[in-house]
């Protein structure tokens, strides 16, 4: 029993109300620790750094207590949370305020998970410290709402930096939901940046953006990222704006400023390895899709999208479409550019349940079932339903009887893929980068200086074509170093950090934090007896 028990004097379990000192906890955690927060207020006291070295075997977890709603409120001259650290878990707690509302350093296999960040001044999540990394870092059931309210740039996420000065890579950004982004400068919903790679962006929900709501640039050469199964609506600019090194598949688009997916060259990446297909867009200030410098790209393929952007452009590919594979898209509205792959769309009321209500399911004799070109069909819809037979172009597929499944609508999409917020899940996948010791703010440090010139949201107005009207989005001064805007992919990857300097995980918890395992041990029954009163902190 002595030598079952004794890895648990090395792990505290630390319950804290709004009497206790909160920060000064979380400053002195070890691996194993988990903090449990009950419910109360708790007012972040200026600059707080926090270093959390978990392991594998024994995470750190910090979280509110079961059946409760902790509120730890910012100050708009400082970020809220600053941590870095591996292995680590924030999960349960609603964070009102702040520059950043968490902003992390160099970290690996960190997961933030059904946290409620709103009010910021800035923006709601950042992984953006310039010469930092980010690896297997998942991002998970969070609502990010209101950010920018202090004037900064105001993304809901601002994912890796400008120019590939830092990366995240291996990661998975799944389930969220961010809205009201548009009170900051930019506001672009999720962001991820030049160089960040290898990373699944999947079954979010953005809306009411003034950047894009979702916005990538190209990878630097490095593996692709995945985009899927998302859906945004009311994005002031385009709704997913990317460059290239990137999957598109399944995601749904309405009513955007600019235009509903858009991609061309930036921060010196061009547009290669693109893939575009079954998503369906709906509505467009701009075209449904267009793009930019196809001509200088390669390894396009565009194909079984439903593209529904009548009296406008369905398709615009601004200087033609180079070598691009262009099949079995349903369009309504103006093609410019493709001269193939695409088919008459009829009209949203023959395609669609009710578009009007979001309900783009298809429609009894649908033109877009099994309308799309096998070749390109993608695995699953965007319900996480597997596509059988002929695919049919857009987003869903109809062969299921259990479609349409989630209606679309604020708040958290469900799926059957959708994994139980209570257990995170390593994405880690084996590589070998290793992290770079994280930056930190020095004391006073009024959020995080801004780097200025990224090109984000494809430019609504591109200089290139000549012929549009919009004003381009382009970023300036975000802290953290990465402008908001861009093209570029998301992708997974793996570094191991080192585990002293910077924590990151998606491991969560079973509430213990513990990982314990037997360890050999002589005769210590003196030092069992006092180490759970040294250790084993409750308040």
């Amino acid at each position: 029993m002595l030598l079952t028990t004794l890895p648990l004097m090395f792990a505290a379990s630390i319950e804290i109300t709004p009497q206790d000192d909160l920060w000064a906890a979380l400053k002195t955690l070890q691996p194993g620790d988990e903090v449990i927060v009950h419910a109360g207020d708790y007012d972040v006291p200026g600059f707080v750094d926090i270093a959390l070295p978990g392991t594998e075997d024994q995470p750190i977890v910090i979280r509110a207590a079961d059946g409760e709603t902790p509120v730890i409120h910012g100050i708009d001259s400082q970020n809220t949370f600053n941590v870095s650290g591996s292995w680590y878990t924030l999960r349960g707690l609603e964070i009102d305020g702040g520059s950043h509302g968490v902003r992390l350093g160099t970290s690996s296999h960190a997961t933030l998970v059904d946290l409620d960040i709103h009010s910021t001044a800035d923006v709601g999540i950042s992984c953006n410290r310039p010469d930092n990394t980010y690896e297997a870092i998942t991002i998970r059931h969070n609502h990010i709402h209101d950010t920018g309210m202090g004037g900064g740039p105001g993304e809901g996420m601002y994912l890796g930096c400008n120019n590939g000065d830092c990366v995240m890579f291996d990661s998975l950004i799944e389930f969220n939901y961010v809205h009201n982004t548009a009170s900051g400068e930019q506001g672009d919903g999720i962001e991820f940046k030049t160089g960040s790679y290898n990373t699944i962006i999947r079954h979010n929900v953005v809306h009411d953006t003034r950047y894009p709501g979702i916005t990538l640039y190209g990878t630097q050469g490095k593996a692709r990222n995945t985009v899927e199964g998302n859906v945004v609506w009311n994005a002031e600019d385009n709704g997913i704006q990317t460059v290239g090194d990137v999957d598109l598949r399944n995601n749904i688009v309405f009513d955007t400023g600019a235009s509903g997916i858009a991609a061309k060259a930036s921060q010196g990446e061009p547009v290669v390895n693109l893939t575009i297909a079954h998503n369906t867009v709906i509505g467009a200030g701009d075209a449904c899709l267009r793009g930019n410098n196809f001509d200088a790209g390669s390894s396009i393929t565009i194909a079984n999208n439903a593209f529904y952007c009548g009296g406008g452009t369905a398709i615009k590919l601004a200087q033609g479409a180079g070598t691009a594979k262009i099949a079995g898209n349903a369009v309504v509205g103006g093609v410019e550019g493709a001269p193939v792959g695409t088919f008459d769309g009829v009209d949203v009321a023959a395609a669609f349940l009710d578009a009007a209500t979001k309900q783009v399911y298809p429609a009894a004799n649908s033109p877009l079932i099994d309308a799309g070109d096998p070749q390109y069909a993608a695995v699953d819809d965007f319900n996480c339903t597997a596509r059988t037979g002929t695919p049919d172009v857009g987003a869903y597929d109809v062969s299921n009887p259990d479609n349409p499944g989630w209606p679309i609508q604020p708040g958290f999409k469900s799926c059957d893929a959708e994994p139980d917020p209570d257990t995170d899940t390593d994405t880690d996948t084996g590589s070998d980068e290793t992290g770079t010791p994280g930056e930190t703010d020095a004391p006073g440090e009024t959020g995080t200086p801004g780097e200025t010139g990224d090109d984000t949201a494809t430019p609504t107005s591109d200089p290139s074509d000549g012929d549009e009207t919009s004003t381009p989005t382009s970023e300036v001064g975000d802290d953290g170093g990465a402008p908001t805007s861009g093209t570029g992919g998301a992708g997974e990857g793996t570094a191991t950090a080192p585990q002293a300097t910077a924590t990151s995980g998606t491991q969560d918890d079973d509430d213990s934090g513990c990982g314990c395992t037997s360890s050999p041990g002589g005769s210590l029954p003196l030092l069992l007896a006092l180490v759970p009163l040294l250790r084993r902190r409750r308040r």
